[in-house]
């Protein structure tokens, strides 16, 4: 497994997040978030699709 640095990782949260939260790629997302992933919030269902359809209810900001 390759080791990465912490620029690397960070570019690559930010990377997830854009696609997630900014542009509402859900497609991209995918990538970023395993089919596996374990939601602990207790406010959204659980797993990947938890997080997506989360997101999908809030709207986007507007424009000020």
């Amino acid at each position: 497994m390759k080791q990465t640095t912490h620029a690397e990782n960070k570019a690559l949260v930010l990377e997830a997040f854009d696609a997630l939260f900014n542009k509402r790629d859900y497609v991209a997302a995918e990538h970023y978030w395993s089919p596996n992933y374990i939601q602990h919030s207790a406010y959204i269902e659980p797993g990947r699709e938890g997080v997506f359809q989360s997101n999908q209810k809030h709207p986007a900001d507007a424009e000020v």
